[in-house]
């Protein structure tokens, strides 16, 4: 049986090749595997992505739902929480999330030094700001 590391790499892959279904499906059997709320938040983020591309929006819901409370709650990672706000933002023309991602990616390359700089762009043009 496959640790759920192996899972993430073998979705991950499968999402880089093209196959989203297969990928999330193995993001879900990662999600499964994880007993640690950090890598759980990662698979249900990539779940919120991969059903929202597949047109399974009550699943990309429920999933980026849960994985923005495990970021706000008990996972300390901003740039994830941010691209969870984007993936909301994304699902459901949700400006509010737009602005929360956005100020989250302007922190988080202020204080880490990271090139977000196709993050703000995205946000502000979603945000009417380019």
């Amino acid at each position: 049986m496959a640790t759920a590391d192996e899972l993430v790499r073998y979705a991950y892959t499968l999402r880089r090749d093209g196959d989203a279904a297969a990928s999330l499906q193995a993001y879900r059997a990662a999600c499964e595997a994880y007993t640690q709320d950090s890598g759980r938040a990662h698979c249900l983020r990539h779940i919120g992505d991969l059903a929202r591309e597949l047109g399974l929006q009550d699943e990309a819901r429920a999933a980026i739902r849960e994985a923005e409370r495990l970021y706000r709650t008990t996972v300390d990672d901003t740039l994830a929480l941010a691209n969870t706000l984007r993936l909301r933002a994304l699902l459901d023309d949700d400006k509010t999330a737009w602005s929360e991602a956005r100020t989250l990616y302007q922190r988080v390359a202020d204080e880490k030094g990271l090139d977000l700089a196709l993050a703000l762009a995205q946000c502000d043009a979603r945000l009417g700001q380019n």
